[in-house]
Order: C-alpha cells, then sequence, then structure tokens
C-alpha cells in the first residue's frame, strides 16, 4: 500500500510546473548525482500540497488501512520520505553508485589505464541515463507487477559496451528471503543466455548493514538471536549451542567487472536456507483444537531465514567493500580495486514478519527410539502438517512456510506455520476453524500412509522432503508422522 501511496504522490510531482523535465532519467530526477535533492524536494512538494494530496491518497487506500499509514495524523509525508524509506535508500545507492565509479575512473585516468577508464564512464552515463520509471520500480520504491515487499537485486554493474549489450535488459532481483541463498557471493545464475556470478554484497556510503548474533543448537533446536550491541543470553540450553553473526545484506548483491560467461550447462543451487522463528507480537489468542493440541490464533511473527554457506560455514565477507572472498589474503573491490579489509566469517540472514499460526500438541509420540528425538519427530510432523495446510487452504506450497520452536520437558516441539510472504497474506489464519484443522490433520496423515513407495524410517519427496529443507533430510521419516496424526485423529474430541 505505500509504495502506491508512493506511486501517486510522485505522479503529483512529476506533473507540477518546474518538474515535468525531471521525469525522464535518473539523473534529471536526482539533480545532483553528488548531493542529491530529489528526497528534499519531494518533501517540500508534500508539504506544500499536503491537503489534496491526502485526500487523493484516502480516496484510494481502504479505510482499514488509513490510519496504520498515517492518513489520520498526516505522518504520511514522513513514511514516504523518511530517511530509511524506500525513496530515501534508493537515492543514497544509486548516488554512492555513481561517486564510486566517478573516483575509479579518475583513478585509472591518472594511472594511465585508458581501458578501465573508459569502462567507468560508460558505466556513470549508464547509471545517470537510466529511465527514471525503471529505477523507481527496480528499486521497490513503487509497485511493479509481482514484486515482492522486500525486493533486492544482483547489481551486474551494467554499462553502455558489448557487456552492456548483454546485461542492459536484465534485470536480477529477489525476495530478501530468497537472495541471502541465491545471489550469495559465489552463486551463479543464467539470465539471457549468460552465466551470471555473484561477487559480493553491495555497500552504500554511510549505511551499514544490519548486523546480529545469534545462538543456534543443533541438538534442541533452539535458536535466539541479538543486536551485536546488546547483552547476549544468559543460559544455553546444552554445549552444543554455538554463537555465531549473520548480516542482513538490505543493499543487495553485486557482481564484479569481468564479462559474463557463456553457460555450459544450468548451473547447481549452492546454498539453503532454513527458517527460524523469534517471537510472536502480542498475545495472540488461544484455541483448543479437539483436545489434542493448543493452537495460537495467527498474528504478526517474527522470522528469519539463515544462509550459513557450505557445510555451515558461513561466508567470509570483506565490511569495507562487501567483496565474498575465499580466504583472508589481499583481495579487491568489485569495482577490481586493492582493498585493505579484513573479510569477517558470517551468515547471511533476512528478519521479516509474517502471520504465523502456532500449533502444540498436548501428548508426547507413545514410542520413540534415539534415531527419532522429539526435535526431529516434530520437524517430520510439521512438514506432514504444511503439505496438508497446501491441500486444505488450496494454495501454492512456495506460499506456506514451516518451522518449529523447541518446548521445555519431554513436550512435542512447537509447529510453526505461517505465510511465506513478508507482512502476511491471512492464508494460515483460516486453519483457525476446529473442522478445517482437523482436515489439514486428515490431509497430513494421507501424505505420509506410504503411498509414496519409501520406507517408514526414511522418507522422500512424495511425502516429506523438499529442496527448502534438506538440512532435515537425514532425519525426516514419514513412520512416526504416520503413527503420530493416526493417534491424534482418534483421540479428537467434538
Amino acid at each position: 500500500a505505500l509504495r502506491h501511496m508512493t506511486a501517486l504522490v510522485l505522479s503529483e510531482f512529476f506533473r507540477a510546473p518546474g518538474n515535468r523535465q525531471r521525469f525522464d532519467t535518473v539523473g534529471t530526477f536526482l539533480g545532483d548525482m553528488r548531493q542529491p535533492r530529489a528526497v528534499s524536494d519531494v518533501l517540500r512538494f508534500l508539504k506544500d500540497h499536503r491537503s489534496d494530496l491526502q485526500t487523493r491518497l484516502c480516496a484510494i487506500v481502504p479505510e482499514s488501512l488509513q490510519a496504520h499509514l498515517g492518513l489520520h495524523d498526516e505522518s504520511w509525508v514522513q513514511r514516504i520520505t523518511n530517511p530509511e524509506g524506500r525513496l530515501a535508500i534508493a537515492e543514497s545507492e544509486v548516488s554512492d553508485d555513481y561517486q564510486k565509479v566517478e573516483r575509479f575512473e579518475e583513478e585509472a585516468r591518472n594511472e594511465r589505464r585508458y581501458q578501465e577508464a573508459d569502462w567507468a564512464r560508460r558505466r556513470a552515463e549508464t547509471i545517470v541515463g537510466e529511465d527514471v520509471v525503471s529505477f523507481l520500480s527496480r528499486k521497490a520504491v513503487i509497485p511493479k507487477y509481482g514484486f515482492p515487499v522486500d525486493v533486492v537485486e544482483l547489481d551486474l554493474q551494467r554499462s553502455r559496451s558489448n557487456r552492456g549489450q548483454e546485461s542492459s535488459d536484465v534485470s536480477l532481483q529477489r525476495d530478501l528471503s530468497i537472495a541471502v541463498a541465491e545471489f550469495a557471493p559465489g552463486s551463479k545464475l543464467v539470465a539471457n543466455k549468460k552465466l551470471w556470478t555473484s561477487y559480493g554484497l553491495k555497500r552504500v556510503a554511510e549505511r551499514e548493514w544490519r548486523w546480529r548474533r545469534y545462538l543456534k543448537c543443533s541438538r534442541h533446536g533452539t535458536f535466539v538471536s541479538w543486536k551485536l550491541e546488546d547483552r547476549p543470553p544468559q543460559d544455553r540450553c546444552c554445549d552444543a549451542a554455538r554463537c555465531n553473526v549473520y548480516v542482513d545484506p538490505i543493499f543487495g548483491f553485486i557482481t564484479d567487472r569481468k564479462p559474463p560467461e557463456d553457460p555450459t550447462c544450468r548451473p547447481a543451487r549452492v546454498y539453503t536456507t532454513r527458517p527460524y522463528f523469534l517471537e510472536s507480537r502480542g498475545n495472540p489468542e488461544s484455541v483448543d483444537m479437539g483436545g489434542i493440541a493448543e493452537l495460537r490464533k495467527a498474528a504478526p511473527g517474527e522470522l528469519v531465514v539463515l544462509c550459513e554457506g557450505r557445510k555451515g560455514q558461513g561466508f567470509l565477507i570483506c565490511p569495507t567493500c562487501g567483496a565474498g572472498v575465499q580466504d583472508e589474503r589481499e583481495h579487491r573491490t568489485p569495482l577490481g580495486r586493492r582493498c585493505n579489509g579484513r573479510p569477517e566469517r558470517v551468515a547471511l540472514g533476512h528478519e521479516f514478519v509474517t502471520d504465523v499460526l502456532r500449533v502444540r500438541f498436548h501428548h508426547a509420540p507413545l514410542s520413540m527410539d534415539a534415531h527419532d528425538g522429539l526435535l526431529w519427530v516434530g520437524y517430520s510432523l510439521a512438514y506432514a502438517l504444511l503439505h496438508g495446510a497446501q491441500e486444505i487452504l488450496e494454495v501454492p506450497l512456495q506460499d506456506l512456510g514451516v518451522t518449529v520452536r523447541n518446548t521445555p520437558g519431554n513436550d512435542l516441539p512447537e509447529i510453526i506455520l505461517f505465510d511465506d510472504v513478508p507482512g502476511g497474506a491471512g492464508l494460515v489464519a483460516r486453519l483457525e476453524q476446529p473442522s478445517i484443522f482437523r482436515r489439514c490433520l486428515e490431509r497430513a496423515r494421507d501424505r505420509v500412509d506410504g503411498s509414496c513407495g519409501c520406507a517408514p524410517n526414511t522418507s522422500c519427496y512424495g511425502c516429506l522432503r523438499s529442496y527448502s529443507n534438506q538440512f532435515a533430510h537425514p532425519q525426516l521419516r514419514r513412520g512416526p508422522a504416520l503413527t503420530y496424526l493416526r493417534n491424534a485423529l482418534a483421540r479428537w474430541s467434538t
């Protein structure tokens, strides 16, 4: 909704006398690439025409959202133009890109590296000359059909050259929860019949990535995160808990200046992600489900999607230039200059808020061997429920997600079903009705009834496995999930 509001006010800004020439390129919109004034000019325009614009916005924004978006107290102006908003970040990013290339061109000419200087000149012209609507939609300032909320791009360092012909029509963008794996340093993607390789995380002058510490236990499934400046939690569940750091690459990713390669085959996906539940906002009401489970009604909840690199070793990222490197020796920036920054080993993660539905079953499994463990029985049950929910709700599987959260004692982990869409889409809320939840359990039971053909002490892509849960493949077993669901449905009381 905020992007639609931004689109409306920008259209009025461009129509205003004296502003029509700014509806051309990035250069004309910003006014000055070194000291851009687009945001400040838009803010001045909004203040001068606040009343008329607010009336128009109220006509297109649903009444239920108006207070939340600041249309009742006029704070909508600040929402559109605040320094951490999409418009201000887009302005900062493109200005920083331009100034970096400008400095690179000057250095290259001074050192008589004329070919590199010529590339930098063309790159600067490309940045300045981009169509303003393309720029605003690419940066998710205004809507574009099919766009997710937290979108970032893999910057191909386009220029008006031979490489520009390969990249000018290519726009590689993903939701951040997907990009942390697909655009991670070293990842390869095919676009426009060329193979592009991510080089690192994009940096923006005077802005910083979000850094977080986290504690994760592979034995109990515990996950806690906190800001770098905050104190860590005092208690650890066991000695297996490990503390690490993740970076939220909110400015996107970038390639180096090397030309793309010709693909010989489809590149393999190197990295995967895993979701973790952080907390619910507020205190959602609980509902009894047939005496077998307690369900916390759908409410906004915070999750983090984490990519920990190969074998959980993370990535070596230079905090100075953003380059992803293989070792701590000297490296080069995405522009090819030497960098003296010291790489740090981090994971890549993205926090987001969406609708979550929390399910806690009352009974522990009747029998369980040491191989299962409550945590992995919980995961097997969770993925069975995910498939059951997908069938009942009749939505694509990628629109839903699931994870588990460890609970004390001998209980099964709490199962967290969520809309895999930032902000939520109201999907999991439909499972709050006992009759619908029971049907979900029945479909989950049918999913693991053995019709897929795999043995009870394992799993396959026909029952529990998917690309997104590769971390759990060795431990997912359809047999314990089937037994538990059969017993739960037998206990269900109306």
